[in-house]
């Protein structure tokens, strides 16, 4: 085992001594309530009374929470963060530039043609959108002995906005962000696609 600095034990004292002296400070208030509710006080001066009494109360138990998270912080160097939100809802995030392909199509082929933007949007984030093209991989072709008569890509086009979501075989996209300059989007993986129920703008195999 490795001594810890100097420093670091007088910090972890002067925490302690702090945590004592706030411990004190909240059994002064508590007692100062106790005693206002015996005390015979007009009912808006108790009122009052009890509610500053309160507020001070709630101020040393948050900083009494302070200084815990802080003694946890010197003493121990490896303790997991604090206050972070974490978030499992996506696997991935892919940046997609005008006229590349997006991952995962087997039957269609899909295709990010450009980033626009439309006039009178009531929001800003409502601006822009990006413009999908899908087709088969494989055209569908009517022949006669041997001859083609007509061939079938079955192409569509599509308009999706931020926050839309679609599916690409088995993978469900979110639109993360879209950038008109940089003539991208941004499209977010759902880590459990099977979960999601928000509606599908486009779905293709």
């Amino acid at each position: 085992m490795t001594t810890p600095p100097r420093g670091a034990v007088g910090t972890a004292i002067q925490v302690i001594l702090l945590l004592l002296l706030v411990s004190i400070l909240a059994g002064v208030i508590l007692l100062l309530l106790a005693v206002a509710s015996l005390v015979n006080v007009p009912g808006q001066v108790a009122g009052g009374l009890g509610s500053q009494l309160t507020g001070v109360a709630a101020d040393a138990s948050r900083a009494a929470s302070g200084a815990q998270q802080a003694l946890q912080n010197v003493t121990d160097p490896n303790h997991p963060p604090s206050g972070l939100i974490q978030d499992n809802e996506f696997a991935t995030l892919q940046v997609v530039h005008a006229g590349e392909t997006l991952p995962g199509g087997t039957q269609y082929v899909i295709n990010l043609r450009g980033i626009k933007r439309r006039a009178g949007a009531d929001a800003p984030e409502n601006a822009l959108y990006a413009e999908i093209h899908a087709e088969l991989r494989q055209p569908r072709e009517i022949r006669l002995l041997g001859q083609l008569l007509r061939s079938d890509s079955d192409p569509h086009d599509h308009v999706v906005y931020k926050g839309e979501t679609f599916r690409i075989a088995r993978a469900l996209y979110r639109v993360n962000w879209l950038s008109e300059a940089d003539r991208a989007f941004a499209v977010a993986a759902y880590r459990l696609p099977d979960t999601v129920s928000a509606p599908l703008k486009f779905d293709y195999e």
